[in-house]
């Protein structure tokens, strides 16, 4: 423990250094980060929140459960409970099947080592992302994210294959008869805004790192390591993955960059990995759960990432030439924090903040609406 002690202090003093010196860099990133939350991350989850909290709140999610799990059941074995939390995560996007996963939790509709289990399939990359954002903005291709989306998916059936197996022998799980709630959408939008706002706190953050490492040109030299152990991929691969490891949309931008299947084979890999940016807002789902055992979890990322990436490598080639060729000439657009969208992201957050003043006044948590 001491020599831990001792390594995070010099880090934390070298850190602070590093924002002093890098100001303006780390503002700019900062800046990116506001700009991607405004262009990509608010459009694409929050109304999908709302949605899921309505849904895991009332009778429909209980119907719906039961509606998906047939079909699921029959393919990888899915409890009928977790029928709506399987749909809503490749639908709504990375947190909101952890967001539903906590709720069904709080309401003891499922026990820890279920909703651990249940997170290895349940975060997935919504179509709205990879469609939208990946493949039409980032690949100039919108075939290419629904590839990536059809990846990610046949990977995380084959993962939910073997966590499913374990869920059904070892915690079978109960249905809530009565999940009624008059003030469902007031709730719903409260526990939306918390999340969305944890979710850009973590974006932002974590742009500000990744500015921070290029400047101090931390980045670029294990790039350029990596990239001289494996020539044939380069640096540029590795500053995209690197990159991608700590946020999933930046590590993207890069690798679609490249303009390569490897490049396509990384996306894929990040998109199904999710970087630790998204691990750290899953784990931020279950604040009150010290013992709550997420190593599971950990490891299905890899496996996912890995199997998603495999799978994408084989669809590129049925990518048309035509449609990559105009994507090279192109280039790949790459959201910059121009003022209007700058002011724009920052009323949003705003705004979402505002929402979030009343609950907590009568709650005193705002954690508890998921």
């Amino acid at each position: 423990m001491k020599q831990i002690r001792w390594f995070w202090a010099p880090l934390a003093v070298m850190t602070a250094v590093g924002l002093l010196w890098k100001t303006q860099e780390v503002s700019d990133g900062v800046r990116e980060g506001l700009a991607r939350c405004a262009a990509v991350v608010i459009p694409s989850l929050f109304p999908f929140m709302i949605l899921a909290g309505l849904i895991s709140a009332s009778r429909v999610g209980t119907v719906l459960s039961r509606w998906i799990a047939r079909p699921a059941g029959w393919l990888i074995g899915l409890p009928d409970s977790l029928g709506a939390v399987f749909l809503m995560s490749f639908v709504g996007g990375y947190p909101v099947g952890a967001r539903m996963l906590a709720s069904m939790l709080e309401r003891r509709e499922i026990d820890r080592d279920t909703a651990a289990a249940a997170l290895c399939l349940c975060v997935n990359a919504g179509p709205s992302f990879l469609i939208s954002a990946v493949g039409a903005g980032m690949f100039g291709s919108r075939r290419a994210g629904a590839f990536l989306l059809i990846a990610q998916v046949c990977s995380a059936l084959v993962v939910g294959r073997f966590v499913c197996c374990t869920l059904r022998r070892t915690h079978p799980m109960t249905l809530t008869a009565d999940r009624s709630n008059s003030n469902g959408f007031v709730h719903a939008v409260q526990g939306a805004s918390a999340g969305i706002l944890g979710i850009c706190a973590f974006v932002v953050a974590f742009s500000a790192i990744i500015a921070l490492l290029n400047a101090l040109g931390t980045l670029q030299a294990a790039a350029r390591m990596l990239g001289a152990f494996f020539p044939s991929l380069g640096a540029s691969f590795f500053s995209a993955w690197i990159t991608g490891l700590l946020e999933v949309t930046s590590g993207c931008t890069l690798a679609a960059s490249l303009h390569t299947r490897a490049g396509f084979a990384l996306c894929g890999f990040l998109v199904s990995f999710s970087s630790l940016s998204i691990l750290l807002q899953v784990k931020a789902c279950f604040p009150d759960l010290p013992r709550f055992c997420l190593r599971p979890f950990y490891l299905s990322r890899l496996v996912h990432g890995s199997l998603t990436a495999l799978l994408s490598w084989l669809f590129w080639g049925l990518l048309p030439p035509e449609e990559l060729a105009a994507a090279i000439m192109q280039g790949t657009p790459i959201p910059h924090a121009a003022p209007n969208m700058f002011i724009s992201s920052a009323c949003l957050i705003a705004m979402c903040s505002i929402l979030l003043l009343p609950n907590r006044k009568n709650t005193g948590n705002v954690n508890n609406y998921a």
